[in-house]
């Protein structure tokens, strides 16, 4: 594990392809993007934004490798207005082969506290109500439930009801 560097564009387009492939194989999978096959371009463009987030200190990324490829990796964006600079949304995404091994919580908690440590206390999300495992996840890390968003997604012809959660870091996730 460790942070994105400029030089993962291929890693990245690769992995992003990957779940792009997967979501096509598997209309359950609880990703709302990669809805089609991304480029080079684009993938540059999103590294690029994730780096300077981090450098701006108002976001955190950590991916996960095995060898050269990317595996998995796991996002806060904070937000811009100085009202909410304290809050953050936090994205996770773990090739099929990857998920159930502990993986997802390893790259959160490490997430989690880093965006702690950089005064992102409040980290909110979205899930997929019918990503039981997900939601048992993130309730072992402390994320609560607010609601649920009725229809939010709609996928095949289904609508699909959205759980949002968040976790207040000052009450959990203790920096190592």
């Amino acid at each position: 594990m460790r942070p994105f560097t400029s030089t993962d564009v291929d890693a990245l387009l690769r992995f992003a392809n990957s779940i792009v492939r997967e979501k096509k194989e598997n209309r359950d999978l609880g990703i709302a993007a990669f809805d089609k096959r991304l480029t080079r371009g684009f993938e540059r463009k999103f590294l690029r934004a994730t780096l300077a987030s981090v450098r701006k200190r108002s976001g955190v990324s950590i991916a996960a490798f095995a060898g050269r490829n990317l595996v998995g990796e796991c996002m806060v964006r904070g937000r811009e207005p100085n009202d909410l600079k304290h809050t953050g949304l936090l994205g996770i995404v773990i090739l099929s082969e990857y998920r159930g091994v502990g993986l997802g919580e390893t790259l959160m908690l490490e997430v989690l506290r880093e965006a702690k440590r950089i005064g992102i206390w409040l980290v909110e999300l979205e899930v997929m109500a019918i990503n039981k495992g997900a939601i048992q996840l993130y309730e072992k890390l402390g994320f609560r439930k607010v609601g649920i968003v009725p229809n939010k997604m709609q996928r095949d012809g289904r609508h699909l009801d959205m759980v949002t959660m968040y976790v207040d870091l000052r009450e959990t996730i203790n920096p190592p």
